[in-house]
């Protein structure tokens, strides 16, 4: 239930709200960043619990926010992960 409820928002996430988390968890990332990963995954099917859909996420993030944020958001996917399993 839990990974439906996560995986259902990070495929309808708008811009504004991917800024708003960002603002509140302290991820550095610009308005037109969130703006640019928000529309390459929104309703895009993602299921965060894959790992082939992970890489894609990773991939994502790494094109849109650079290598350094990406890794570091990475880090913090996987431990809450480790919650969710």
């Amino acid at each position: 239930m839990i990974q439906q409820i996560v995986n259902q928002r990070i495929n309808q996430v708008t811009a504004e709200e991917l800024y708003r988390q960002a603002v509140q968890y302290g991820i550095p990332i610009s308005k037109n960043q969130a703006a640019r990963v928000a529309g390459r995954v929104h309703g895009k099917n993602i299921n965060l619990f894959d790992p082939a859909d992970q890489r894609k996420l990773r991939r994502i993030l790494v094109e849109e926010l650079g290598p350094k944020l990406a890794e570091d958001l990475n880090r913090r996917f996987e431990d809450l992960m480790i919650k969710y399993q």
